[in-house]
């Protein structure tokens, strides 16, 4: 991992995150493939080297990366705000950016507004990365008042997709100056694994202890992410399948979890597993082996990234109309379906739709593959790139 000599390098783009997780480390070594043969450096800024909320694992920075890590060794949560914004200062004096695109969220305020003034002062060119939209959380007019202030301030504006556009548009961007490609993640890796454990299944089945057949989830374990309605719908469909019902497969950690179990052995639900937190390598074994995907959030999903990630490996899926991804993602009978979130009698029906052998599942998981291609890692290079071009 290259470390920047913070005394010396001067860069001309910096992207900034909380914290770098695989797909943040996956943008920005293809941002920085880009950037260089275009005459730009890219250094990669992350606040803190964990995050609680994601239990990745510390993977080591892609040798063409430069990264400058504001507090190693420390969890973001742990870090008080007047520290982050310190650390902002600081670094960002030292590097001194012409550009800066800056993916921060609303947890870590104090260190966005600590770099727009910062970029103010020093005249730098200002991207945000954002996928909110208008319906994650109630909108007050107040709030949205002092939002639109702090978003006069961006430049440009690379958005995950049509929703966060509009939204975007709404906090004063000019839609000349708003981009896509937010949102994507390394499709290759989960292709190519998740066909690799096709070609290994029967073996990868008894070593994971998966079901011939099953639909699966992968989702932190979270209010927000629905998943009591997904049991109440899957305990329809499996009281209801006129066949052998598939089983389903959750993936995921989070402070819901021993709840979720309780509630799955209250209803005898005895094809339900939980797997617990996957990391991005053995992600594509579960994605490989599924025969559908399901992510039925109810509220605050700006996009769903694990949509991209399931697509990539060439399922089908089924997407909450809640969540930022479905309107670009989910073309209705070609590659899934959407559904309203709270209408658990609705997904069960669909369940019962996808597992009855009555669809072609392997041309929906193709055109799944077909329609992600255009939501690669290059879309987010090359969107940012168009964003900090003045």
């Amino acid at each position: 991992m290259m470390r920047t000599d913070l005394t010396k390098r001067v860069t001309a783009l910096a992207v900034m995150y909380n914290n770098f997780g695989p797909y943040h480390l996956a943008r920005l070594a293809v941002t920085t493939k880009l950037s260089k043969e275009k005459g730009l450096n890219v250094v990669g800024i992350e606040l803190a080297s964990h995050e609680t909320i994601h239990p990745w694992s510390a993977d080591k920075a892609p040798a063409e990366i430069n990264q400058v890590t504001i507090f190693a060794n420390q969890a973001i949560e742990k870090i008080s705000s007047w520290k982050l914004v310190l650390g902002t200062w600081f670094t960002l004096n030292s590097l001194n950016p012409q550009a800066m695109a800056i993916g921060l969220s609303k947890n870590t305020i104090y260190a966005l507004l600590t770099a727009l003034l910062w970029a103010r002062l020093k005249k730098c060119l200002t991207v945000v990365m954002m996928d909110s939209k208008f319906d994650d959380a109630p909108r007050h007019p107040i709030k949205e008042w002092v939002k639109k202030r702090i978003y006069s301030c961006f430049h440009a504006a690379l958005v995950g997709g049509t929703q966060s556009r509009h939204y975007a548009e709404f906090l004063g961007i000019a839609p000349a100056k708003i981009f896509v490609g937010c949102d994507v993640v390394d499709n290759d890796h989960f292709a190519q694994l998740a066909d690799y454990s096709r070609g290994q299944a029967s073996s990868l089945r008894e070593q994971y202890h998966l079901p011939k057949n099953y639909f699966l989830c992968v989702s932190r374990l979270s209010e927000k992410k629905n998943l009591f309605r997904l049991l109440e719908a899957y305990n329809d469909y499996y009281r209801n399948a006129p066949q052998q019902p598939w089983g389903l497969v959750i993936c995921g950690s989070g402070p819901l979890e021993q709840e979720l179990k309780d509630t799955a052995r209250q209803l005898a639900l005895d094809h339900v597993r939980f797997s617990g937190f996957a990391q991005v390598d053995t992600l594509p074994v579960y994605y490989g082996l599924a025969r559908c995907f399901i992510l039925p959030s109810s509220h605050s999903e700006q996009w769903g990234l694990v949509v991209n990630e399931a697509m990539a490996a060439g399922l089908p899926v089924l997407v909450s109309q809640a969540c930022g991804c479905a309107p670009d993602l989910v073309q209705e009978g070609v590659n899934g379906y959407t559904f309203n979130p709270y209408d658990v009698k609705g997904l069960a029906q669909l369940l019962l739709k996808m597992s009855s052998g009555g669809l072609d599942l392997q041309s929906m998981g193709e055109a799944s593959r077909r329609i992600i291609a255009n939501w690669s890692l290059d879309t987010f290079a090359q969107g940012l790139l168009a964003a900090v071009k003045e």
